[in-house]
């Protein structure tokens, strides 16, 4: 027996070097959650005007624009969950912060990372910004290994590549992310419209809606009572997916988010079918292109931030 477990020490400590040397070279990659973590505290100081929510803002507003200091925390996916718990989890750290622009699309109240098309994405938060959603099991090993976070099949193509892989390709410094304008007219129809509206359908749960109602309105109250501005924007998209958007949906959007601002006194800006962006603005269906983001970001310079109301 003794022998026995000599042989096996002798084999599993070769393993276990293995593994804690992927895992500490997992933990260098760049990603767009660490990149941003690390860009977002460098500059807490200083960020006047912060951005929240998910690809449509990431991709669609770049605070190079605003005339004031801004950040963008947007990511892929984001929920209104993550967006309060980012905010409260930094705002008190912010003694510059004049603005915080929401990010709500046409599937933000019926949405949650868990049960939507990247349920992965649950566990880079808390790897990277020490947030837990709820419901998330404490078994997953996800949490705890980034061997399990990238997947074990990715762990291996990357130590294929000696861990020299970028995941937060295209991210700026102040949280934007860049998209090109060369797929405009492949990734925009019709049909591939429709299809992201389906995505976007299949995923929108009623039980979602209540929590994330009560998710937003928690964001409001914690914004201005630190006088603070709350403002609530609906991005741009192109005409090829508003146009099959539930129309019943749209409108109880708008309802409650008026309701809101009625309650609470801050102010929503509607882009959401504004007849000055064009197909040249967007990279695909539902997301601005570089191009676009310059023009939408100056918008939202003008007509919020830097407004002479203000």
């Amino acid at each position: 027996m003794k022998r026995l477990l000599i042989k096996a020490t002798i084999f599993l400590i070769p393993l276990i070097i293995i593994a804690f040397i992927t895992e500490y070279n997992l933990g260098r990659i760049p990603n767009t959650y660490n990149v941003k973590r690390q860009n977002l505290e460098s500059r807490l100081d200083s960020i006047q005007v912060l951005v929240v929510g998910s690809s449509q803002a990431i991709f669609g507003i770049n605070p190079a624009y605003f005339s004031k200091k801004g950040f963008n925390l947007a990511n892929t996916s984001q929920s209104l969950f993550y967006d309060k718990e980012l905010i409260l989890k930094y705002i008190d750290s912010m003694p510059q912060l004049k603005y915080v622009l929401i990010n709500f699309s046409y599937f933000s109240l019926g949405t949650q990372v868990s049960d939507g098309i990247e349920p992965w994405r649950d566990a880079y938060y808390y790897q990277y910004w020490g947030i837990k959603y709820p419901e998330t099991s404490w078994f997953e090993f996800k949490l705890y290994s980034k061997t399990f976070l990238y997947t074990p099949k990715n762990a291996l193509l990357y130590a294929s590549k000696l861990f020299k892989i970028d995941l937060s390709t295209n991210l700026a410094t102040n949280g934007y992310q860049f998209r090109d304008t060369l797929n405009n007219y492949k990734e925009i129809s019709d049909s591939l419209g429709l299809s992201r509206v389906q995505i976007h359908d299949n995923y929108y749960f009623v039980r979602n809606i209540d929590k994330n109602k009560a998710t937003l309105e928690q964001i409001i109250r914690e914004i201005k009572k630190r006088g603070v501005v709350p403002v609530i924007v609906t991005p741009p998209v192109y005409k090829t997916y508003a146009t099959h958007c539930d129309k019943s949906r749209l409108k109880s959007n708008t309802l409650f988010i008026d309701s809101l601002c009625s309650k609470y006194g801050c102010r929503y800006f509607n882009y959401f079918e504004d007849t000055r962006f064009t197909i040249r603005d967007f990279s695909d269906n539902d997301h601005l292109n570089f191009v676009g983001a310059m023009k939408f970001t100056k918008i939202l310079d003008s007509e919020i931030v830097n407004h002479k109301e203000n």
